[in-house]
C-alpha cells in the first residue's frame, strides 16, 4: 500500500539544486532538474554518504564522498564505484506542494 506525503514547497528549491528530506522514517535526496522534481534514496550503493550533498548536473548527481554518479530521474547508477543502483520515489506537484509517493 502506497502513501503520498508532502516534502517540500516548490519554492525551496531552485532549478539546479537539490535538498535532503526526512519523510516517514526514510532519508530522501529531492532534486530540481529544469523544474521538474525527482526523489531518490539519499544513501549511495558504495558505502552510503548522503547523495543529497553530492554535485547535481543536469539529470546526474555525483556522490560526494568517492565520485559515484547516479542518474536522479530513476536511480540509475551510472559510474563506480556504486554497487547498484538506488531506488527512485514518484513525485508530483499540487499547487506549490512537492509530494513523494512511498511504499
Amino acid at each position: 500500500m502506497s502513501k503520498t506525503l508532502k516534502v517540500a514547497e516548490v519554492s525551496e528549491l531552485k532549478s539546479g539544486e537539490c535538498k535532503t528530506v526526512e519523510v516517514d522514517g526514510q532519508t530522501l535526496a529531492l532534486f530540481n532538474v529544469d523544474g521538474t522534481f525527482y526523489a531518490i534514496d539519499n544513501t549511495c550503493s558504495h558505502v552510503g554518504a548522503p547523495l543529497g550533498d553530492g554535485e547535481l548536473i543536469g539529470n546526474d548527481v555525483t556522490c560526494p564522498l568517492h565520485g559515484a554518479q547516479f542518474d536522479v530521474t530513476c536511480g540509475k547508477a551510472l559510474s563506480g564505484p556504486a554497487r547498484g543502483d538506488v531506488k527512485s520515489f514518484p513525485v508530483s506537484l499540487e499547487g506549490d506542494d512537492v509530494l513523494v509517493e512511498l511504499e
